[in-house]
């Protein structure tokens, strides 16, 4: 049997051959096998390991009727004026009124979720909407575990009752000041890197969960990735969520006009590789969007709105597929908005079951691809914004995946992650 250098599939299993021999994922089992020699007989045992297995081979709906988690786009308004930022935060300075977000809690608690979670985001900075957030914890409380993406741009006192209330927090800062106050400057024009670490410090000397960022990445930025992780470190940042520059929203004309740049799909895997080390050094998390399903491919889409797991309820009521796609503002609303509030949550069934189509099988780019159910077609909204085409992957994040995926097999069998089978008696799980 020969094993090419280019990732492969034997069943639903990924394989591939380099300098340092033979690499095999089985999706299916989640194991991987670091192998010097790869024959039938090799295959025959690898087989009776539970290598090879086919995934399921039928595509499970989840009802968007019993969605485990929700998140309230609580507003536009912002103090920040990012210059990449995907919905133009600030550009508006509406709300989501009071009644609209205890009516989708009502809503979604009424579905009966076994573990009620709720994201506070927006198109803006969600904690400019204070009414909303004090009534709704207010009433809620323990009920909902909270959860909160902030710019980390809001006054000391309104964090420090956020906390008391065990709200969950992300903060949004993109690495040392004279990066944090080019990318993220406020509103004004002034710096708000001061502003964001003051926040950090509150959480941090109020709280003894973990501090957890999220840095964008740009294709300057990401030469400095070691200057951003150090100085993340001194922070006591515990988690990063790092994402590439997105042609989203008010980065488009600046991707265009090339001031600002998206990162190339070879840097950007060597910022992951590196960030990744680097975490296992420090006993730190990584998170990357795109790597999400590593540990669990699957036939499912990309996301959770856009196959029925999380309700997405913008500032008026609407229900969208993307959290990214907030309000008619967008050019792509009509193809991302899926109902309204009422009564009770109405849905367009029609168009809910077009977005829930979009899966790697039924993606012709996807579908003889050894990664398509460890990607899953990526985002559908970076994608339709890219190719115009919902059903057409977005081809940065392809050109990614394509390259990482196997570095990172073989990073966790050469690690002895989950099974080695150069090893007797199979290694370790």
């Amino acid at each position: 049997m020969r094993i090419g250098k280019n990732p492969a599939l034997i069943g639903d299993s990924i394989i591939f051959e380099d300098s340092d021999g033979f690499f095999i994922y089985s999706q299916n089992q989640k194991k991987v096998a670091w192998l010097k020699d790869f024959n039938n007989l090799i295959a025959k045992s690898l087989e009776e390991k539970g290598f090879f297995m086919p995934l399921a081979n039928h595509i499970t709906n989840v009802s968007i009727r019993k969605a485990a988690n929700m998140v309230l786009l609580l507003g536009k308004g912002c103090p920040m004026y990012c210059r990449y930022c995907y919905a133009n935060g600030g550009a508006s300075t509406e709300l989501m009124p009071t009644e609209i977000a205890d009516q989708a809690i009502l809503n979604y608690l009424s579905t009966k979720p076994p573990h009620p979670k709720i994201a506070l985001f927006g198109g803006g900075e969600p904690t400019l909407n204070v009414n909303a957030i004090q009534y709704i914890i207010g009433k809620y409380g323990k009920m909902v575990r909270w959860c909160l993406t902030t710019s980390g741009v809001l006054p000391p006192n309104f964090l420090e009752w956020l906390i008391e209330q065990d709200v969950m927090i992300t903060f949004s800062i993109d690495g040392p000041p004279e990066i944090q106050n080019y990318l993220r400057p406020l509103k004004n024009g002034d710096p708000s890197s001061s502003i964001v670490e003051r926040s950090m410090r509150i959480w941090t000397k109020k709280t003894a969960m973990p501090l957890s960022v999220r840095a964008t990445i740009t294709e300057e930025s990401a030469r400095r990735i070691d200057d951003i992780l150090a100085y993340f470190d001194l922070m006591g940042v515990k988690s990063i969520h790092l994402e590439p520059l997105y042609n989203l929203g008010r980065a488009t004309e600046l991707v265009q006009n090339n001031i600002l740049k998206q990162v190339s799909a070879e840097k950007w895997t060597e910022v992951v590789i590196k960030s990744l080390k680097w975490a296992r050094e420090k006993e730190k998390h990584i998170q990357v969007g795109a790597l999400t399903h590593l540990l669990h491919p699957a036939l499912f889409p990309y996301c959770g709105p856009i196959c029925g797991k999380t309700l997405v309820i913008n500032h008026k009521g609407k229900l969208t597929a993307c959290s990214e796609v907030v309000d008619e503002e967008n050019k792509e609303w009509d193809v991302f908005s899926i109902g309204e509030l009422r009564s009770k949550f109405w849905f367009d069934e029609q168009k809910l079951n077009y977005l829930a189509n979009r899966v790697p099988d039924k993606m012709m780019p996807c579908q003889n691809c050894f990664a398509r159910y460890l990607c899953r077609g990526g985002c559908a909204h970076k994608g339709w914004q890219e190719t115009g085409n919902l059903f057409l992957p977005d081809p940065h994040h392809c050109d990614f995946i394509k390259a990482i995926i196997p570095l990172l097999i073989k990073r966790m069998a050469m690690m002895g992650y989950m099974i080695n089978s150069t090893t007797k008696g199979g290694g370790r799980r």
